[in-house]
């Protein structure tokens, strides 16, 4: 609890000098240092079990999910104007999201193969099957973006792009949520412990659909930008 009360404490007072949209990241960074130091220092799982790196792999895929998730809540106002401007943005949004789905491919790899090795059935709880279907869904938004970023003729798109990222993105919070509130194996705590968790979890929801905005989604008529 004091853990989770000092990550809370320094999130909120970064994301006030960084700004609205830093509030994102931040939260992600808290949510993940929280279950990273109950697994690696409270609970003390070996890095040298397989099984270890599937929570540390899913908590990188939150952070530099946060992350790419600013990044293009970014390309906003007088950035959005022109390709020069909103380039560096875009950019970063693409690494951002790349990083995530590499530590997805991490994630899934070590899970796959542990229950392989322990003779364990795949998709039998809500975690493992949210965690797979959020994952694909993942995947195949992150490689529609890079094509519509190379393919002119594919941007007429990219408002399906963004409102596919804040479908997956509240999928992804949920698949994380299902873990936490069962438990796992290196990651036991309290009901007040599940409750911050999952609060942690809501408060990137509620930061993610505070900047949202409904020009840039399907069904206005807005140009794409």
């Amino acid at each position: 609890a004091k853990t989770f009360a000092y990550f809370l404490r320094l999130a909120l007072a970064q994301s006030y000098c960084a700004g609205p949209r830093m509030l994102l990241p931040l939260l992600g960074l808290a949510y993940a240092g929280v279950v990273l130091y109950n697994i690696l220092v409270v609970s003390k799982l070996s890095l040298n079990v397989l099984y270890t790196w599937h929570p540390i792999c899913a908590n990188l895929f939150i952070v530099f999910a946060t992350l790419g998730m600013a990044a293009a809540q970014s390309i906003r106002g007088k950035v959005a104007q022109s390709r020069a401007t909103k380039e560096p943005y875009v950019t970063r949004h693409a690494i951002f999201n790349w990083l995530a789905l590499f530590s997805l491919a991490g994630a899934a790899a070590t899970i796959y193969l542990n229950k392989e090795r322990s003779n364990r059935p795949h998709f039998t709880t809500y975690h493992g099957i949210t965690g797979g279907a959020t994952g694909l869904f993942f995947v195949a938004n992150v490689l529609g973006g890079g094509a519509m970023n190379t393919v002119p003729s594919l941007y007429k798109y990219i408002k399906f792009h963004r409102l596919n990222g804040y479908l997956i993105f509240a999928a992804v919070l949920a698949a994380h949520g299902t873990a936490v509130w069962r438990g796992y194996a290196g990651f036991k705590t309290d009901q007040y412990g599940k409750y911050g968790l999952v609060g942690l979890l809501g408060l990137m929801l509620v930061a993610t659909l505070s900047s949202v905005k409904l020009s840039l989604l399907p069904g206005s008529k807005a140009k794409s930008n």
